[in-house]
């Protein structure tokens, strides 16, 4: 019966060895490539880098969707990682894309890399791992390396408001305001909000906010216009004096307020001095 027991043992091993060898011989590996990596939906707030992997089954039957890690450097450093699940089977002789999107915040770069403020790009790397466990053939890893620039968003510039009496007759005057702002990034930004103070006689006389609603277009300048109106009732009301002269000094204090995250609690102000006629 030991002898029996034995042959038999030696039996099923073997029979077990060719088995696994004969689905080894048969089972091929998946193909896997990296098709593209591109940067996606950029805006004045962040950016979506989207990494797409295409796999081929070639074998006559359904494989596990395959399990992909990633991990996205700047300057070398790392700065976020992730992974991408899927429950899905890819069939038989099919194709497949796996898409891996990496959604980038620039208040957060700037929090971890503040050097990165003032430059207009920066570096960046992203590694994919690509696993596959499959029985018999046991775990595989496709890896993929892409290196890219990354956009900082610049900060706008803004030149100093220029102001001019457009029109005027006996009973006011209307003062025309123009801010121009210069988006130098390669997406739209808010417009900003201005707050201005207009003073004539050094003491303030108009003020007010122009808050546009609204994106200013990418690498272009944009003319913010304004009118102050002054009624000469109200000013000879207010400053008496004046009633008799034909020109007032004024002077337009402007701050603005440029709307965007990254940029919280940064603030521009001019100061623009002239005069105004009194009498058309």
């Amino acid at each position: 019966m030991k002898k029996i027991i034995l042959i038999l043992l030696v039996i099923l091993v073997l029979m077990s060895l060719t088995t696994c060898q004969t689905l080894q011989s048969v089972m091929q590996e998946p193909l896997v490539s990296l098709l593209s990596v591109e940067l996606d939906n950029i805006n004045f707030n962040g950016a979506r880098l989207l990494c797409k992997v295409q796999v081929e089954n070639p074998n006559a039957f359904d494989i596990p969707f395959p399990e992909t890690d990633w991990q996205f450097f700047i300057n070398a450093n790392s700065f976020v990682s992730g992974t991408v699940k899927n429950n899905q089977r890819i069939r038989s002789r099919g194709k497949t894309t796996v898409e891996v999107p990496i959604n980038l915040d620039y208040l957060e770069i700037f929090n971890t890399f503040r050097s990165l403020r003032g430059s207009r790009e920066t570096a960046y790397k992203v590694a994919l791992g690509v696993k596959f466990l499959i029985p018999v053939l046991g775990e595989k890893v496709w890896e993929f390396d892409h290196n890219g620039s990354l956009p900082i968003p610049q900060l706008p510039r803004i030149a100093a408001p220029t102001m001019r009496v457009d029109s005027i007759n006996t009973s006011r005057a209307e003062v025309l305001v123009t801010v121009n702002v210069e988006n130098p990034n390669p997406f739209p930004i808010p417009s900003p909000t201005l707050t201005y103070d207009y003073s004539l006689n050094r003491n303030s006389f108009i003020k007010g906010n122009i808050n546009e609603e609204g994106l200013l277009a990418a690498s272009s300048t944009t003319p913010i216009n304004f009118r102050l109106l002054v009624t000469f009732a109200d000013l000879f009301r207010s400053f008496a004096s004046l009633i008799t002269a034909r020109e007032v000094a004024s002077s337009l204090s402007v701050t603005c307020d440029l709307n965007m995250p990254v940029f919280s609690g940064e603030t521009m102000q001019f100061n623009v001095a002239g005069t105004l006629p009194l009498r058309p």
